[in-house]
């Protein structure tokens, strides 16, 4: 499934949500992410990836490919994966369940990233996302 990107990973073990979460967490170490930032590149990724698995229909052996990538003030996310197609700039945000949640996610992905493209074909999905570092709190102060 590799688009011949060195920056993807396998999201292949037990438990594919922890497994990003932890790449996400190591990725803003390594790049020395602003607190916030880093939060937010976290909290972005654990929603994307628990929505492969509770909506588009993935389960245990689907493999999910995900990238992260530093560009000056931004981090691009690469999600590649066999799901159901899901353009998440076509989906509205007002549609949520509040009392279940639902909806919560996409509205923090479309609130926090900008959404550079996505595509579907041959029954892969890539959703690349440029997420800015938050604003420094302390600045604002």
């Amino acid at each position: 499934m590799s688009h011949g990107e060195s920056n993807l990973h396998r999201l292949d073990g037990p438990d594919p949500v922890h497994q990003a979460v932890t790449m996400a967490r190591a990725f803003g170490v390594d790049h020395s992410l602003p607190p916030e930032s880093a939060a937010r590149v976290a909290i972005l990724v654990e929603e994307l990836v628990i929505n492969l698995f509770d909506h588009a229909g993935l389960g245990a052996g689907d493999i999910v490919e995900m990238g992260l990538a530093r560009e000056d003030a931004t981090v691009r996310l690469s999600l590649i994966d066999p799901g159901e197609p899901f353009d998440p700039r076509e989906a509205a945000t007002e549609a949520a369940i509040p009392d279940r949640g639902g909806g919560a996610g996409l509205a923090l992905v479309q609130a926090w990233s900008e959404i550079v493209d996505y595509r579907t074909r041959d029954g892969v999905n890539r959703l690349d996302l440029r997420i800015p570092d938050a604003p420094n709190i302390e600045e604002q102060a």
